[in-house]
C-alpha cells in the first residue's frame, strides 16, 4: 500500500484536506464497513459525516481484494443522506468503467439531477446539471480520474491531465451525492471505484492539477 493510501497524502505532502470547502472524501481502502465483502458504508473522512451508505443487502456493492469497490451495474449503489451542496461544486472520482450502457450514472446528486453519466457511444461520459457538457472517453477497464466542475456556464469536464472541456452544464444544485446509480435508484453503472472527493467551490486548473496528482499516487 502506497503512502497516499495509508495517510491520505500524496507527493510533496499534499492532502485533499489542505483545500478549503471539502464536503465529502471517501478514501481508497479505508473506512469501509462490510460483511462477506458486501459494503454497507463507506466513511466520509472530510469531517462532515456525509458517509455513503446502503442498508439493503442486494443493493450493496462489493469490496475487492485491493480495497476498491465494485458496482455490478444491476442494482448496486451507495448514497449519502441529503446535505447542503449548491453550485459551484467540484467532484473528483478515481474509477474505471467495467462495461458501458448509455444512460448509466457513474455518480449522481442527492435530489435534483446533476450527474456524470455514460452517453453517446462507448466509452464516453458527459456531465449534466440541466444542460449537457460532452464528452470525454475513459477506456473500458482502465482507471482514470474524472474532474467535474459544476458551475453553470463556466463548467469543466476533464479526464486525467488531458485538456479540459468547458461549457454550460445548467443550474441544478446537487443537494447530496449518489455513487453508482441515479439518485432515485435507477440507471446503475458497472464501475469500480477507488476514491471520491467533493468540494463546494469551483476548482481552477492549478488546483485540479494538485488533486489529480494526489489521486495518481494511489
Amino acid at each position: 500500500m502506497g503512502w497516499a493510501n495509508q495517510m491520505g497524502v500524496g507527493a510533496g505532502g499534499f492532502s485533499p484536506s489542505d483545500l478549503a470547502n471539502l464536503e465529502l472524501w471517501t478514501r481508497f481502502n479505508s473506512g469501509i464497513t462490510e460483511s462477506s465483502s458486501l459494503v454497507s458504508q463507506w466513511d466520509d473522512v472530510s469531517g462532515n459525516a456525509n458517509h455513503l451508505k446502503q442498508a439493503t443487502g442486494t443493493n450493496q456493492p462489493t469490496v475487492q481484494g485491493d480495497g476498491s469497490i465494485l458496482f455490478d451495474g444491476v442494482d448496486n449503489f451507495l448514497k449519502a443522506d441529503a446535505f447542503t451542496l449548491v453550485q459551484p461544486e467540484t467532484v473528483y472520482i478515481l474509477f474505471k468503467q467495467i462495461t458501458w450502457t448509455s444512460g448509466d450514472r457513474a455518480w449522481d446528486s442527492g435530489a435534483a439531477s446533476t450527474t456524470l453519466f455514460q452517453t453517446g457511444t462507448t466509452p464516453s461520459l458527459s456531465l449534466f446539471a440541466s444542460a449537457t457538457l460532452a464528452e470525454i472517453d475513459l477506456t473500458l477497464d482502465t482507471y482514470g480520474i474524472v474532474s467535474s466542475v459544476v458551475n453553470g456556464a463556466s463548467s469543466v469536464l476533464q479526464l486525467n491531465n488531458d485538456s479540459p472541456i468547458t461549457g454550460n452544464t445548467g443550474t441544478n444544485d446537487m443537494g447530496g451525492f449518489t455513487l453508482g446509480a441515479r439518485e432515485n435508484a435507477a440507471s446503475f453503472a458497472h464501475i469500480q471505484v477507488k476514491e471520491v472527493l467533493i468540494y463546494s467551490e469551483a476548482h481552477d486548473a492549478a488546483t485540479r492539477a494538485q488533486v489529480i496528482a494526489y489521486l495518481q499516487s494511489i
